[in-house]
This record gives C-alpha cells, sequence and structure tokens, in this order.
C-alpha cells in the first residue's frame, strides 16, 4: 500500500488495488473545513485520478467523525458579509471527479459535511452515529446545493424534514423511515465500502469515466442552480437578526451534544 500524505497531514491518499483511498483525519480540527482540509481533499483527488492505475475512490473520514462542515471562523465570516459558501465549490469535487466515488461514512457527518458525503456517488452510512443537515438550528439556510440534495438522497419528504427541523438523525433511524441509502452496522461500514468500491473496479477505467460523466451531469447542472438561489437566500437570512448570536453561542465542533452519546 502506498501512502501519500496531503493538506499538512490531515489527508492521506493510499492504494488497494485500483482503489484510491482517500482518508479525512484532521484530529486537531474535527474535521471542518479549514484550508488544509479542503486543500488537502481536492487535492487527494486529483492525485488519485492521476494515476493510471486508480478506477473507483474510496473516501473516508475517522470512525467517529467524518466531517463537521464549516468551521465556526467560516459561519462568522459569511454573517459578517466576507465571502459565501457559493464562492469555492470544493465541496463538489466528488461530483466532479471523474471516477466513481464511494464514501465510507461511518463516523457523524454534520452540515455541509454530510452534503459533502452526499456528493459521492455511493455512500454507506452507520447505524448508530449522526447524520444532519443542520443549517437551520443557527438560523441561516442550507447551502452548498442541501437544498437539492438532501431530498434527492434521502427522498423528499425525508429530506425536506431534516432540512426544516435541522435535528439529528441516527442511521438505524434513516433506515426505519425508508430513506433510499445503505446502513450498516457501525463496525461493518468499513469492510461495505470497500466491497462497493472493489466490485466497482472490474470494468476498464474508460468506461467507468464515461459512466461518470453521464450520471453526474444532471446533478452538476441541478446543484450549480442550487448554490445560486441559496446564495441569493444567505444575503438575507445571515443578517436576520440573532443569527449570530446563534453561531456563537451554540456550535460545537461535532454538534452532536443532543444525539444522546
Amino acid at each position: 500500500m502506498t501512502t501519500i500524505a496531503a493538506g499538512g497531514d490531515v489527508v492521506g491518499l493510499s492504494w488497494r488495488g485500483a482503489v484510491a483511498v482517500v482518508t479525512m483525519a484532521d484530529r486537531l480540527g474535527r474535521n471542518t473545513f479549514g484550508p488544509a482540509l479542503c486543500t488537502g481533499l481536492v487535492d487527494a483527488v486529483t492525485r488519485a485520478v492521476a494515476d493510471e492505475r486508480t478506477r473507483v475512490l474510496l473516501v473516508r473520514g475517522m470512525p467517529e467523525l467524518f466531517c463537521a462542515g464549516g468551521s465556526q471562523r467560516e459561519l462568522v465570516r459569511f454573517a459578517r458579509g466576507d465571502g459565501s459558501f457559493d464562492e469555492d465549490d470544493f465541496f463538489r469535487v466528488f461530483a466532479r471527479c471523474p471516477l466513481p466515488v464511494v464514501a465510507s461514512v461511518q463516523g457523524h457527518a454534520i452540515g455541509g459535511g454530510l452534503v459533502l458525503a452526499l456528493y459521492a456517488d455511493v455512500a454507506v452510512f452507520s447505524e448508530r452515529s449522526v447524520y444532519a443537515a443542520n443549517f437551520m438550528r443557527y438560523g441561516f439556510t442550507p447551502g452548498m446545493g442541501a437544498t437539492h440534495l438532501v431530498p434527492l438522497r434521502f427522498g423528499t419528504e425525508l429530506g425536506a424534514e431534516m432540512l426544516y427541523t435541522a435535528r439529528n438523525y441516527r442511521g438505524g433511524e434513516l433506515r426505519e423511515r425508508r430513506a433510499p441509502v445503505r446502513v450498516v452496522p457501525h463496525d461493518q461500514v468499513p469492510g461495505v465500502a470497500d466491497e462497493v468500491a472493489r466490485s466497482m473496479c472490474a470494468a476498464p477505467r474508460a468506461s467507468l469515466e464515461l459512466l461518470k460523466r453521464e450520471l453526474a451531469a444532471p446533478l452538476l447542472a441541478a446543484t450549480d442552480a442550487a448554490v445560486a438561489r441559496e446564495a441569493v437566500m444567505h444575503r438575507t437570512s445571515f443578517r436576520i437578526p440573532g443569527v449570530m448570536e446563534r453561531i456563537l453561542g451554540g456550535y460545537g465542533p461535532t454538534d452532536v451534544a443532543s444525539s444522546g452519546r
């Protein structure tokens, strides 16, 4: 297994045969969207695709935390009018990747971290971990294409509920609610995701690229439009009285304080 460090050692890249394994492990930053993680993630995907042996990418986080999304510093900046979710669409790196991407979402995926996972072609979730589209918990409307992607992946009614309530959902609850995603016992997530990735590797790389281009095109077009609409909403919602106070007073690095864990 070849290992390459990227993004200040917070994103790793290794190979298991034709499967390129991208690992997000910013323990200090709790896998929030800091510069090292964002840059490292894009760099790792680029390196993986450039290697001719790669057929499929398998993306994973830490065992108890896949990704916690935007940092408090980033959200404060947005609330002050300094930047927005649409200024850099690194979060669509999996959809833009010319090869199929499997996300091993074993740990919690919160806010933008959940949306990031949903841009993968296939995602495997843990029945015990927490998944939340928690934007509205802080009073601002969703971003990153979430208004399109969350209902698309979890179903129209459940997806709308997730966006409106902003509450935490265990993977087991998502399975009980018949969300059309794969949810397995926590310890089985890495193995199942690896099996899915390996099952894709038999096809020629050129054929995988052709199919990925066909399947990703409508998603990219739809999220282009969604991100643009969300940016308009953000110009109002981030400036609503009380939003800054919510961000400063209620933000947590993993946002699972009310999940019972």
